[in-house]
C-alpha cells in the first residue's frame, strides 16, 4: 500500500457476557482520495497463554487480504452529521444542551 495506514490492534473485552482477546491487521488505503479502502488481512481470537512476536519489515508487495470495504468519504460524513443532528435534538429536548 503506497499511501495509507497498516494496524495491529489486540483487543481485550470481558463484562457479564463476553469475555474475548481478539487480534486484528488491518489497513486504511488513502491513495485515492474520498475513496479510501478499509482492508482486513488478519483477524483470530487469541487466550491468555497465547504469544505474540512482530516484525517490523519495509515490504515491497502486501499480502492479499481477507476483505476490502470501498469507504466513501462524503457518504460517511453525510451519515455522521445526520446522526450528529438527531442526537443534538434528542439532547436539546432533554434539557441537557
Amino acid at each position: 500500500m503506497e499511501n495509507g495506514v497498516v494496524s495491529i490492534i489486540l483487543t481485550k473485552l470481558s463484562d457479564e457476557f463476553i469475555d474475548s482477546i481478539d487480534l486484528d491487521f488491518t489497513g486504511l488505503n488513502t491513495s485515492e482520495k474520498g475513496n479510501e479502502e478499509a482492508i482486513d488481512w488478519y483477524k483470530s481470537s487469541l487466550k491468555v497463554g497465547d504469544e505474540l512476536t512482530i516484525k517490523v519489515k519495509d515490504i515491497e508487495l502486501n499480502t492479499m487480504p481477507i476483505e476490502i470495504r470501498k469507504k466513501n468519504r462524503g457518504i460517511e460524513n453525510e451519515r455522521k452529521l445526520k446522526s450528529y443532528h438527531a442526537l443534538k435534538k434528542e439532547l436539546e429536548e432533554q434539557g441537557l444542551i
